[in-house]
C-alpha cells in the first residue's frame, strides 16, 4: 500500500494563522487579520512583560472572532480601572497569553519570586526586555590573552583598508564625524559606510575617561560582490553596515520599540485551500504524480506576505533578515545546497518518518542566539563576544481544519536533527553565503546597541544617541525588500512508493535571552586589564577608529 504525506513546513504565522475562533465563519479577510494582528502585538507585548496589553489585545481579538469564551476569560483577568493587577492569577493569565499567542509567548524565572523574562519569539525576531542583575561567573578560558599580546597600544596606521587583526571604532566619535560632513555638505563615504571594514565584533568597550564606547574586531580592505555587498578581504565576509548600526541604536534606544522581526505568513484562505487540495488528492498522490501534486501545491499557497516590525520596512537590517529567513528554508527542503556535511530536512527522515501519516504536519525551524557566552569585566565596562551568534531550534506543531495551527512543545527527530545541523555548520554556512555572516553582523550590532542602552553604556561615557537617534537628522538608505515571496515547495520519493511533500514557511530569531541568561553573562577579572590597552592614544587619538598595535 502507498504511503504518502504531507507536511506543511513553516514557522507559525502570527499574523495570518494565530489560533482563532471559527464561529464567525462569515467574518471578512480584514477582521480576521485585525484579530491576528492584536494577538502579534498581545505576543509581543507579553515577551516584553506587558502582560496587561498582552491580555487587552488577547480580549479584543477574540470579540473581533466572536469567540465569547476567550473575551471572557481575558476580560475577567484584565486589570480594573480601580487599580486591578494582571497578576492577581498570574499562572492563569501565563496560560492564557500561551494558549491565544502563536507561537505560546514563554518565559524563564528570573528573580525566583515569579518574576518573568521573555524568551520567545516568532519569524524573524530580535526582542530585549529589561536588563535583569548579572551574578558574575568566572571563566578563564578565553581568547582575551591571545588578543592582549596585540592590544598593547594603538598604532600609527591611517589607512584604513590596511588589514588589522583587532581594529576599534568609537561609536561617539563616528557619529560626530558623520555630523560634521553633514553640517559641511559632505557625502557620508563608503569607508565610514563599512564601519572602517570590520567585520565581525569580537569586543565591546567603554572608556569614560574619553568618553568613548568602542565596537572592536578584525578589518582590513573590502570589495563588493555581485549583489553590491561589501567583502572584507581579510575575513571573506561582509563588513559591518552603518545603517545597522543606526537602525539598531533606534530600535533599542530611548523610546525605542525594543524589538524587530519579520514573518513571511500565508494567507490565511490559502492555507485552508491546500488542506481542501489534500483531502481531495491525496490519495492519487504516488511517485509519478508527486512532481505535479507539489506544484499545484505551491501554485495553491502562491505569494506570502512579507511582515516587518520594530525596524523600517525598507532598512537594510530588514533586507536582511528577509533573505536569511527564505534562505533558511530554501536549505531545509533541499532546494538549495548547504555546505559538505549539511542535509535537508528529506535527507533526514528515519523510514518511519518517510511513511508519514495523512495528516498534514506543521515543521518549523527558528533562529536563537547562540553565543557561548558574553564575557564582561567585573567594573561591567568591556565585553567579549564569543562563539556563534545564531543557533536553530525546532517543533512540531498540529495543523487544524481551518488553517490555524497550535505548538505540541516537542520536535520529531528529522525536524531536531536538522536544526541541530544548521547550528553546527553555520560558520560554514556564513563563509559559503554572505547572507549568514550578515545576519551574525545585525545580531552583533543588535546586541551592542541593547547593551549600550539597558546597561547604561553610553550614559558612563557621557554620550547619548543624537544624529543616530530616533529623532536625529541622520537618514538611512531606502531599500526594496519584497513585501511578497513565492511558496516554495519540495517532494521526496523513498523506495519507489512513498513520497513526502514539504511546503516551506518562515524562521524565528531570538536574542533578548542571552542578555538575562546569568550564565552566558560572565565576569572576567583579566577583561578590565586588557581594555585599558585598546584605549586610543597618540596621533590616533583625533580619529574615530584606530588599530591595536601588534607586539
Amino acid at each position: 500500500m502507498l504511503r504518502n504525506s504531507v507536511q506543511l513546513f513553516t514557522a507559525v504565522t502570527c499574523l495570518c494563522l494565530t489560533a482563532a475562533s471559527a464561529s464567525d465563519k462569515s467574518a471578512d479577510s480584514g477582521v480576521h487579520q485585525k484579530a491576528a494582528q492584536l494577538r502579534m502585538e498581545a505576543r509581543v507585548a507579553a515577551e516584553r512583560g506587558e502582560f496587561s496589553t498582552a491580555v487587552k489585545n488577547i480580549m479584543e481579538a477574540s470579540e473581533l472572532t466572536g469567540d465569547r469564551q476567550t473575551a471572557a476569560r481575558a476580560r475577567r483577568l484584565t486589570p480594573s480601572a480601580a487599580g486591578g493587577s494582571p497578576f492577581a492569577n498570574f499562572q492563569e493569565t501565563m496560560t492564557l497569553i500561551q494558549e491565544q499567542t502563536t507561537p505560546p509567548a514563554r518565559w524563564i524565572s528570573v528573580d525566583g519570586e515569579g518574576g518573568a523574562m521573555s524568551i520567545s519569539s516568532q519569524g524573524v525576531f530580535v526582542g530585549l526586555p529589561a536588563m535583569m542583575a548579572v551574578q558574575a561567573l568566572m571563566s578563564d578560558d578565553s581568547q582575551l590573552l591571545k588578543a592582549a599580546e596585540f592590544a598593547k597600544n594603538a598604532n600609527q596606521n591611517k589607512d584604513v583598508r590596511k588589514a588589522a587583526k583587532l581594529r576599534m571604532v568609537s561609536i561617539p566619535r563616528l557619529e560626530q564625524h558623520v555630523q560634521n560632513l553633514e553640517q559641511q555638505g559632505q557625502p557620508v563615504t563608503d569607508d565610514i559606510r563599512n564601519m572602517a571594514g570590520i567585520s565581525r565584533i569580537d569586543y565591546l568597550f567603554v572608556f569614560p575617561e574619553t568618553s568613548d564606547v568602542v565596537i572592536a574586531g578584525p578589518a582590513g580592505n573590502w570589495t563588493l560582490d555581485a549583489d553590491g555587498r561589501a567583502i572584507s578581504s581579510m575575513t571573506m565576509r561582509p563588513t559591518l553596515n552603518l545603517d545597522d548600526l543606526v537602525t539598531l541604536t533606534r530600535t533599542f534606544g530611548q523610546s525605542g520599540p525594543g524589538f524587530f522581526m519579520c514573518t513571511i505568513d500565508p494567507k490565511k484562505g490559502q492555507v485552508g485551500a491546500v488542506q481542501d487540495f489534500v483531502k481531495k488528492n491525496q490519495r492519487n498522490l504516488n511517485a509519478g504524480t508527486a512532481a505535479v501534486f507539489t506544484q499545484q501545491v505551491e501554485q495553491t499557497l502562491g505569494l506570502q506576505n512579507v511582515f516587518v516590525r520594530g525596524i523600517p520596512q525598507d532598512s537594510h537590517v530588514a533586507s536582511v533578515i528577509v533573505e536569511a529567513d527564505y534562505r533558511m528554508k530554501e536549505i531545509g527542503i533541499g532546494k538549495r545546497q548547504g555546505p559538505k556535511g549539511m542535509k535537508s530536512y528529506f535527507d533526514l527522515l528515519t523510514r518511519s518518518e518517510q511513511r508519514g501519516s495523512s495528516s498534514m504536519d506543521a515543521l518549523r525551524w527558528w533562529m536563537a542566539v547562540g553565543y557561548d557566552a558574553i564575557r564582561m569585566s567585573p567594573d561591567g565596562k568591556s565585553f567579549e563576544f564569543s562563539g556563534n551568534s545564531v543557533e536553530c531550534l525546532s517543533e512540531n506543531q498540529l495543523v487544524h481544519e481551518n488553517g490555524d495551527r497550535t505548538g505540541t512543545g516537542k520536535a520529531s527527530r528529522a525536524n531536531t536533527k536538522f536544526a541541530d545541523l544548521f547550528t553546527k555548520h553555520l560558520p560554514e554556512l556564513a563563509a559559503q553565503d554572505p547572507v549568514f555572516a550578515d545576519l551574525e553582523n545585525v545580531f552583533d550590532l543588535a546586541m551592542v546597541a541593547a547593551l549600550i542602552h539597558e546597561r547604561g553604556l553610553g550614559l558612563r561615557a557621557g554620550w547619548s544617541p543624537k544624529a543616530f537617534a530616533a529623532n536625529g537628522d541622520y537618514r538611512t538608505q531606502s531599500l526594496e525588500v519584497p513585501e511578497e515571496l513565492m511558496t516554495a515547495a519540495q517532494f521526496r520519493v523513498f523506495d519507489g512508493r512513498s513520497v513526502v511533500v514539504q511546503v516551506a514557511g518562515g524562521v524565528r530569531v531570538d536574542v533578548a535571552d542571552l542578555i538575562s541568561d546569568k550564565d552566558r553573562l560572565q565576569s572576567a577579572e583579566e577583561l578590565a586589564a586588557r581594555s585599558d590597552t585598546a584605549t586610543p592614544i597618540g596621533q590616533q587619538r583625533d580619529s574615530w577608529w584606530w588599530d591595536a598595535a601588534e607586539k
